[in-house]
């Protein structure tokens, strides 16, 4: 009966087929994203077929940014790495859900950009939140930004007759075209010139942020963030597609 080797490979063999430098690789398992590497008597690394689906899956993953909390990405590589695969698979099914949010909120914002442009804009007196926390956690900020960008001038909202603070739709909606235009990069200098005059957002929207401290129009730049988190997406599913597929004698090395 004649046993087979399991295939191994060198720091620089594993690095050329991932397409990294070899000190990366070396970086990677010193940080807990691939497992620890057995040495050979002269010490050199002795990288196994395993180790190279972690550094595959490390690749996809890393580096950043992220459209979400980067912790969770980060984790899930090191789960992978450590034979959490059932942790890795559930981290990464969470940076998923996590970036079809995100892609729903700014193509949400986007229709109201539209609707502006054909001047229908939200209700301002129906209200549809009270307190900053209800209005935060269904936007998806968080209550400290609110209360900065109302500091700057981005918006204001009022109270009700028990001191209560209330959003409209009105309101709502601008906090959404916020938040989309300050993941692309906007300033808060360059959104107030624009905020503080409601007919500035009426105009088309390839207009109402082309102003002079601005290298891109509009459409320029919220085209590009929805394209990052389509990339994101399709990370976090070959992220999922590569643990799903990992063989079940790596898994039990």
């Amino acid at each position: 009966m004649i046993i087979m080797k399991s295939k191994t490979y060198t720091t620089k063999e594993i690095a050329d087929i991932v397409n990294v430098h070899s000190n990366t690789v070396r970086l990677y398992e010193k940080w807990g994203y691939i497992s620890t590497v057995n040495r050979r008597r002269n010490g050199y690394r002795v990288f196994t077929q395993k180790h190279l689906y972690q550094m595959k899956l490390a690749r996809i993953a890393l580096p950043g940014p992220y459209p979400i909390d980067g912790q969770i990405v980060h984790c899930l590589v090191k789960e992978f790495a450590q034979d959490e695969y059932e942790n890795a698979f559930r981290l990464a099914n969470k940076y998923l859900e996590g970036v079809k949010l995100e892609s729903i909120r700014a193509n949400t914002a986007l229709k109201v950009l539209d609707k502006w442009f054909e001047k229908k804009p939200g209700d301002k007196i129906k209200t549809v939140f009270k307190t900053r926390k209800k209005a935060s956690n269904e936007i998806g900020v968080s209550v400290d930004a609110l209360r900065t960008w109302e500091r700057n001038g981005l918006f204001s909202i009022d109270k009700d007759d028990k001191r209560i603070t209330i959003f409209t739709e009105w309101d709502i909606e601008k906090i959404m075209v916020i938040r989309l235009l300050r993941n692309c990069g906007y300033s808060i200098a360059s959104l107030f010139r624009v905020f503080s005059n409601e007919e500035h957002l009426y105009q088309r929207p390839s207009e109402i942020l082309s102003l002079p401290d601005e290298n891109s129009d509009i459409y320029y730049v919220t085209d590009q963030f929805i394209k990052y988190l389509e990339d994101h997406r399709m990370r976090a599913e070959k992220i999922m597609d590569l643990i799903l597929q990992m063989p079940d004698e790596y898994r039990k090395e």
